[in-house]
């Protein structure tokens, strides 16, 4: 509304009509959109503050992204060293079971042939006995034999001595 003349002068009736009809309704709209600025303005705030709310929760999960990215290359590296050592260590049970049925081969093959050379040797030494025990028989027929030959040659030396003389 404009509230001056064709001379530019204020007119007073027009303002104080503007006062009493249109001012209450521009202050009620006045009111009504500095709420609706207000609430816009919240809003937007709100806005403002879920995009750096985002943002931050984007730099945070690339940061959790990243540092779950090591932490499975990790796991994945220590599951490959833990299977490479399972594998070394079946191939060192599967070497020392090897040797085991080796060694108790050996062992059963080595008890046996000390249980035939014991089984030789007390056969041997059965012989031996018997051998000495007849040795000794020989020995004392040969000294019987051999007193009874001196004893014969010295009646033979007896009995030529008699003759000669």
């Amino acid at each position: 509304m404009d509230f001056h003349g064709d001379g530019g002068s204020l007119n007073h009736t027009n303002l104080i009509e503007y006062i009493q009809k249109q001012l209450p309704t521009d202050l009620t709209n006045l009111v009504n959109i500095q709420k609706e600025l207000a609430e816009r303005q919240g809003a937007m705030s709100a806005v403002q503050s879920a995009l750096a709310d985002r943002e931050k929760a984007a730099a945070e999960l690339a940061t959790a992204k990243d540092q779950a990215a090591a932490l499975l290359a990790s796991a994945k590296d220590k599951n490959d060293k833990a299977k490479v050592k399972t594998d070394e260590l079946v191939a060192r049970e599967t070497a020392l079971a090897d040797q085991i049925k080796a060694f108790e081969a050996s062992s059963t093959a080595r008890e046996a042939a000390l249980a035939t050379r014991e089984t030789n040797s007390d056969t041997r030494e059965l012989q031996q006995r018997q051998n000495q025990a007849r040795l000794d028989a020989l020995e004392a027929k040969l000294t019987e034999d051999q007193a009874s030959l001196d004893a014969r040659v010295k009646d033979f030396q007896a009995k030529v001595a008699a003759l000669t003389a």
